[in-house]
């Protein structure tokens, strides 16, 4: 099973850092923008395989018909 990976990246200077958790890497990136005022960026490289299940369930955001409407995930 894969695990999380999310790179947190500023392109304004050294920063750097790769998360095992999505909320670490988001608290991370508001972090270094708030005390530094640089724009960070993030790359997800790979999730576990129920989060990956659980989007593709979802489908699209915003585009209807490209759900799984047999997902216990998503109610109708």
């Amino acid at each position: 099973m894969k695990e999380t990976s999310v790179t947190v990246t500023c392109s304004e200077c050294e920063y750097e850092s790769v998360f095992q958790k999505l909320s670490d890497a988001r608290v991370a990136l508001a972090a270094h923008e708030t005390e530094t005022g640089h724009v960070v960026d993030w790359s997800i490289e790979k999730l576990s395989a129920g989060v990956e299940k659980a989007g593709d369930d979802a489908g699209v955001c915003g585009i209807p018909g490209l759900e799984n409407p047999k997902t216990p995930l998503i109610r109708f």
